[in-house]
């Protein structure tokens, strides 16, 4: 391409220089011819002059111009005076004169005077009769050449254009050959090139290289791209992304053959707290600790898949294992969570939900009943974990999971105060102990079906509505103890933590039980021992306005946390229930038994008297009396009844 340029190149200068030659050779010809006219014209004018006819020199001029074209023309007396004066309009001036003047090749005006000095001339000759036969001639000189090269140029466009099109048809067709093939070996059009194309074909074939490496290097980043968008950045484990895609192949059903397992659903109840008070930084050291005990525990278990599904919740897929060997597993975690605990001194780790999969069961309602498992492993104790069961009641179209849902069932509850209260004894066994009966809060349905309590409790703090529900059942007890002339008794009432430790809660409660005063004295709030620990401030505010209206406070499910007695005694309960767990079996456990010895020791010594549940047997009973229990509640004394 540069030596086709350089070759239009010099044939354009070389046709300017042979232009601009011949047109020096025309000026300087005409040049000559201008001298010699102008000495013609003095000749002619100086033999005017010596004539009769300078007496006169309007006749003298009249005579000089009838011979001679003047560009101007001037006669004057010795003294200077002009007698006749003639000028050539410049507009009229031959384009021709005004060139050569430019170029200095005109003569200069000329003067002559008569033999005796009676008249000065002074002229400058036009020599249009010279120069208008000589224009076309210079015109052409100068513009042939021209002409000549330019045409030559177009010509030699149109056959570079020709061949440039030629050039790019072979091209195209080599490239669309090697879009369909991904290789120029193989290409026909490569080959076919014409040898003065060697250049094209060589970097057509290092383009193809290129291109090659390009296309590597494009898969391997998009396999990258797509093992990150797998994985999560913190854990390295798989995301919720592939968590669903393998529960969809793996866990579904596949086919005729339906398949089945248990999906954990584990939750880092500690996350946001620690983000907030310690820091990202130490948030993040929390999610991977947690990590690394899940994959410990997971990878013991053969095909079972672990997965970090968002900030603070992981899923574990075990196919092929029932909810007995799952319940095991969680034993496994709970341990290891517990032991985290204390190595990262934390108040508590996480909460498992568990459920069985199989018969098709869309991934969403699982997910949705694990989600409620949690909800209920956060009311019973640290690093809790719970199995969802199935019920008639979580088949029914109108308490499908889902939030939605839930939040409806709980709406119409307590719009249609849709709550009955069942009343089970706790019989004192000795006469120094003030006894109560425990309300036990049962939920319906429009359709007169009894909602699991638990369930319905864990959903209702879920989604914020649980103090409405606590407040309701305080409001029906009370109503029911004044309309049915009951004060003579007393009543134990369950609260949630969220109510206990809620400000305004705690305002309406006290209002409430200053109102009834006379009723007050005659109720007993339980809470569980996790939930008193959740706040410990907020928990010891509110024993202390609780005692301040008269009423007493349970501490429930004890025995199931680390709670230490020091712990009891700043707050200053009056009872405190022991967890079913120390009770069944009792007989037989004599670890249980010298627990229960100690515990009502240092509970007797701070002023605490200590409640046993879940008593179903005689032998029970007696063993616990030895025990020196002030009070035993199950089904043995006496079955839930409605109050």
């Amino acid at each position: 391409m540069n030596k086709l340029r350089n070759l239009l190149f010099i044939q354009l200068l070389t046709g300017f220089l042979i232009g601009l030659l011949l047109a020096i050779a025309g000026l300087v010809t005409t040049s000559k011819l201008i001298e010699s006219e102008q000495l013609y014209h003095k000749e002619l004018i100086k033999q005017f002059s010596y004539s009769n006819l300078i007496d006169d020199p309007k006749l003298l001029s009249k005579q000089i111009r009838a011979s001679i074209d003047f560009e101007f023309l001037t006669i004057k007396d010795p003294q200077g005076n002009i007698l006749y004066s003639y000028k050539m309009n410049r507009a009229n001036m031959p384009l021709l004169t005004s060139v050569l003047r430019q170029a200095n090749l005109l003569t200069e005006p000329q003067t002559l005077a008569s033999p005796e000095g009676e008249i000065i001339v002074e002229f400058h000759s036009s020599y249009e009769d010279i120069l208008k036969p000589l224009l076309p001639i210079l015109v052409a000189l100068v513009f042939v050449p021209l002409l000549i090269v330019i045409v030559s140029f177009l010509l030699f466009r149109s056959s570079m254009n020709q061949i440039f099109l030629q050039l790019s048809t072979e091209v195209a067709g080599t490239i669309n050959k090697f879009i369909k093939s991904k290789t120029f070996e193989t290409s026909e059009e490569l080959k076919a090139l014409p040898s003065q194309f060697t250049a094209i074909s060589i970097a057509l074939k290092k383009l193809n290289a290129y291109f090659s490496n390009t296309i590597e290097e494009f898969e391997k980043s998009a396999s990258d791209l797509k093992s990150e968008a797998y994985k999560d950045s913190l854990t390295d484990l798989p995301n919720r992304t592939q968590f669903v895609e393998h529960f969809e192949k793996e866990a579904a059903s596949d086919g005729n053959q339906s398949s089945f397992g248990v999906l954990v659903l584990i939750r880092a109840t500690e996350l946001q707290h620690i983000n907030q008070s310690k820091g990202y930084q130490d948030g993040d050291k929390y999610i991977k600790g947690l990590s690394e005990v899940l994959i410990n525990v997971v990878g013991t278990y053969s095909n079972a898949s672990l997965y970090r599904l968002n900030g603070s919740d992981f899923g574990m897929i075990l196919p092929n294992i029932t909810v007995k060997e799952a319940e095991s597993l969680a034993q496994t975690v709970h341990s290891r969570l517990n032991e985290y605990m204390r190595v990262a001194e934390l108040s508590a780790v996480a909460a498992m939900g568990i459920v069985s999969y199989g018969n098709n069961r869309p991934l969403g309602e699982l997910l949705a009943s694990a989600d409620t498992a949690i909800s209920l492993a956060q009311t019973k104790h640290v690093n809790a974990w719970h199995v969802h069961k199935e019920s008639n009641i979580s088949q029914s179209s109108a308490t499908a999971f889902g939030n939605q849902n839930w939040r409806n069932i709980i709406a119409d509850v307590v719009e249609q105060n849709a709550v009955t209260l069942l009343l089970q004894p706790i019989q004192a066994t000795n006469r120094g102990t003030k006894a109560y009966s425990e309300v036990l809060s049962r939920f319906k349905t429009d359709d007169d079906q009894v909602l699991p309590t638990a369930s319905f409790l864990a959903m209702a703090e879920k989604l914020d509505r649980v103090i409405e529900i606590d407040q309701l059942i305080v409001e029906k007890v009370l109503d029911t103890i004044k309309t049915q002339s009951m004060a003579d008794q007393f009543f134990g009432i369950n609260l949630t933590p969220a109510s206990v430790h809620n400000d305004q809660f705690m305002i309406w409660l006290e209002r409430r039980l200053l109102k009834e005063a006379n009723i007050a004295t005659k109720l007993v709030f339980e809470i569980t021992e996790f939930g008193l620990q959740q706040n410990v401030n907020s928990s010891r505010r509110f024993i202390d306005m609780v005692h301040r209206a008269g009423a007493r406070v349970t501490v429930e499910k004890f025995g199931v946390g680390i709670t230490s007695f020091k712990f009891f005694q700043e707050l200053k309960p009056d009872f405190i229930k022991l967890d079913g767990s120390y009770t069944r079996g009792i007989e037989d456990e004599k670890n249980n038994q010298y627990f229960i010895r100690m515990i009502v020791d240092l509970s007797h010594r701070i002023g605490v008297n200590v409640l046993s549940e879940c008593v179903e047997t005689q032998e029970e009973k007696h063993i616990l009396e030895q025990l020196f229990i002030d009070g035993c509640q199950g089904y043995y004394l006496g079955k839930p009844a409605p109050l």
